[in-house]
This record gives structure tokens, C-alpha cells and sequence, in this order.
């Protein structure tokens, strides 16, 4: 943003819509945007990960409003939700616009803005991360575990917008993400050796690493990463 405020300098809650609109389409696939418009099948609505995208944000919207309603960080369900949505769209389109200082929200908030920074959209967007269709496919072959442990003997297979998944790719995709959490907290790793407390290390190694933008800590969303010596 051009202002040291972010788009929160403005405090008008029509610039705060229009960039959550479009913050929110700039982080899925652009491929589906474009099908969607010349009316192809393969379009945003028949999408599993879009749909796995936008119901998560949705959920994690709600949550978010009634945490900050209910824990007294704003005094109307208009106010939690006009914050909570912006800052969540936000972190996870990795637009890294802010409207609020989330260094003052509950635990629950800051842990569900985590989350997002570390998912991120969807593959074929602007955005970074680890992208809604690893996490996708990953809480998928979750489930499929699950059940093979309970039925030794049953045949599952992860499947995906109705095709089934090889192996080899859900291999690769756990590898990815493991390989993503290792690195970010290496980084955290990193940066506390400078004396930075875990919260401000942690949050910047991961909002380094996925282009996110704001962390917690020192490089909070009304804060930059200016006092960091690495």
C-alpha cells in the first residue's frame, strides 16, 4: 500500500469490500476464472479445491468474528466481521493489505491467521504458500489413512474433482509440505538467534517464505520487517 497504515488508513468500509472481492479472486486458479467466463464444464463452481477454498474461508470467517465478538476486541458482529474477513482474505491471498492490528486479537484469531498464511489460495494464482490443493489432497490421504486403519483389508484411493490420485503424487505432496514446515521453522530457528522473541521469528520466517506479507510479533500488520537484522 501507499500508506504506512496499509489500506486501513482509508477506514471506509467499501474499499475494505472491494479489495476482499478481489483479493478473493486473484488467489484461485486463473485457468477456472477464465473457463468460468466462456462457460467451459471444468469452471470454478464444479472445482473441488475451490470449493474446499471458499467453504474454508467462510468457516474460518465465522469463527474469527464470533472469537473477536465474544472475547470483546470489537464491540458489534458488523465490526468482527468486517475486520476478521479483511485480515483473513488478506493473509491468505498473500495481498498482505491490513486494516487491523492482529497482534492485539485472542490467540484462537492469530492461530487461524497462521493457518492461512501457511495454506495460502489455490495453485494457478498470485498466490504463495503451500496452495488449498496440497492442503486438500493432504487432509484427503489423512482420511483414506484413517480408514485403511480401521479396515485393513478396504481398497481406498484419494480421489479429486472424481479422478483418482496416484501414489506417486500424493508422495510428492506430503514430501512438499513437510519439506515446507521444516524450512519455515528453520528459519524461525534462524531468527531467534538474534534475540527475537518466538512469535515475531516464527511468524516472519513463514510470512518470508510463503510471500505473505504480515507476521505477529515485531512484524505485525500495522508493523515491518525493518527492526529484524537478517
Amino acid at each position: 500500500s501507499t500508506k504506512n497504515m496499509s489500506i486501513g488508513a482509508y477506514n471506509n468500509i467499501w474499499i475494505d469490500i472491494i479489495c476482499i472481492i478481489f483479493m478473493l479472486i486473484a488467489s484461485i486458479h486463473f485457468g477456472l476464472i477464465f473457463s468460468t467466463f466462456i462457460r467451459n464444464k471444468n469452471n470454478i463452481f464444479r472445482s473441488e479445491v475451490v470449493r474446499f477454498y471458499i467453504f474454508g474461508i467462510i468457516a474460518m470467517i465465522i469463527c474469527t468474528m464470533l472469537n473477536l465478538k465474544f472475547s470483546g476486541n470489537y464491540e458489534t458482529f458488523g465490526e468482527a466481521l468486517r475486520y476478521g474477513s479483511f485480515q483473513i482474505v488478506s493473509v491468505i491471498s498473500t495481498t498482505g493489505f491490513a486494516t487491523a492490528n492482529t497482534n492485539l486479537w485472542t490467540p484462537f484469531a492469530i492461530l487461524i491467521l497462521i493457518y492461512c498464511g501457511f495454506q495460502c489460495g489455490c495453485a494457478g494464482s498470485t498466490t504463495g504458500g503451500l496452495k488449498a490443493d496440497r492442503m486438500l489432497l493432504l487432509f484427503k490421504a489423512l482420511k483414506v489413512r484413517i480408514i485403511q486403519q480401521q479396515h485393513p483389508n478396504a481398497v481406498v484411493r484419494v480421489k479429486l474433482d472424481g479422478l483418482s490420485q496416484e501414489n506417486s503424487l500424493i508422495s510428492t505432496v506430503t514430501l512438499y509440505i513437510v519439506l515446507y514446515l521444516v524450512l519455515a521453522l528453520a528459519g524461525g530457528l534462524l531468527i531467534s538467534l538474534t534475540g527475537e522473541d518466538l512469535l515475531t521469528s516464527f511468524s516472519a520466517s513463514y510470512a518470508s517464505l510463503g510471500n505473505v506479507g504480515p507476521g505477529f510479533g515485531k512484524v505485525g500488520s500495522v508493523d515491518n520487517f525493518a527492526s529484524l537484522t537478517v
